[in-house]
């Protein structure tokens, strides 16, 4: 899977313009609700918005009318670009249910990148198959995630999944920060995952500590120069989870503005 000789997920406008690939994830702000984080996103400069179906107070009802989210974005000028999927617990068919009912959601949202998750490594490689079947008719890119902690940590977890599921409908996400947290670069990452990335999750840290943008120890601009290089077109997802979390908007507007020149 090395090199990347493809570009999978395109962001471009009808006039074939590159639009913003910036996007934020609400795991900065947890105890935000949708509309208070798309209302201090937006005022701090964010476009676009990665969304949860669980953990973050901000989370969406899959089950919902898709309508009165999209209608929530509009209000605030975001737009959806990725979505986490609700992991895959066990083997019974309503689990998978339940996802495929998620991944049709977002698609609804105009979403191009779902994460595909399980609790297992085992889960990810029995499950995986049925589901990419399933959603084999919507317009939409599932991703791997690694994070520290969860079955896809290390380069070793990762290897396994995606062999073991052995599809390449299936694509990753680079998750800089998470493989900062267990010591492996996003260097080493990219040159594992290649051209099966099709999205990225950005933070700065030292060591598993998340810090302002420019104040850690990962090289994000070698990151954005490395992915324009290889052709990536994709959304790069900005995270934030620092010690002063009362300052969290503050360290996302000035992190915006520290990639801003390198996009």
């Amino acid at each position: 899977m090395k090199g990347v000789t493809i570009v999978l997920h395109s962001i471009k406008s009808k006039g074939g313009k590159r639009m913003n690939p910036i996007a934020v994830s609400p795991c900065s702000n947890p105890e935000l609700t949708l509309e208070a984080a798309l209302a201090a996103y937006s005022r701090i400069g964010y476009r676009k918005f990665e969304l949860f179906t669980s953990w973050t107070q901000s989370a969406v009802d899959v089950t919902a009318d898709p309508e009165i989210y999209a209608r929530l974005a509009a209000a605030y000028g975001i737009e959806y670009v990725s979505m986490h999927l609700p992991p895959i617990k066990d083997e019974r068919e309503e689990s998978l249910e339940r996802v495929v009912q998620a991944a049709a959601f977002a698609v609804q949202l105009g979403i191009g990148i779902v994460l595909f998750k399980a609790q297992t490594r085992e889960l990810y490689i029995r499950m995986a198959k049925a589901f990419l079947d399933a959603i084999e008719g919507l317009d939409i890119v599932p991703v791997l995630q690694n994070h520290a902690g969860s079955a896809i940590a290390s380069l070793d977890d990762y290897r396994e999944v995606i062999r073991g599921i052995g599809d390449r409908r299936m694509k990753t996400l680079l998750e800089v920060g998470h493989f900062h947290s267990v010591g492996v670069s996003w260097q080493a990452g990219f040159e594992l995952l290649g051209d099966s990335i099709a999205l990225i999750h950005i933070k700065d840290q030292i060591g598993s500590q998340s810090v302002a943008f420019g104040s850690g120890e990962i090289d994000l601009q070698g990151l954005f120069r490395q992915m324009r290089t290889a052709g990536y077109t994709g959304h790069f997802v900005v995270e934030m989870e620092v010690k002063d979390k009362e300052n969290t908007l503050a360290y996302l507007a000035a992190a915006l503005q520290h990639i801003q020149p390198w996009v």
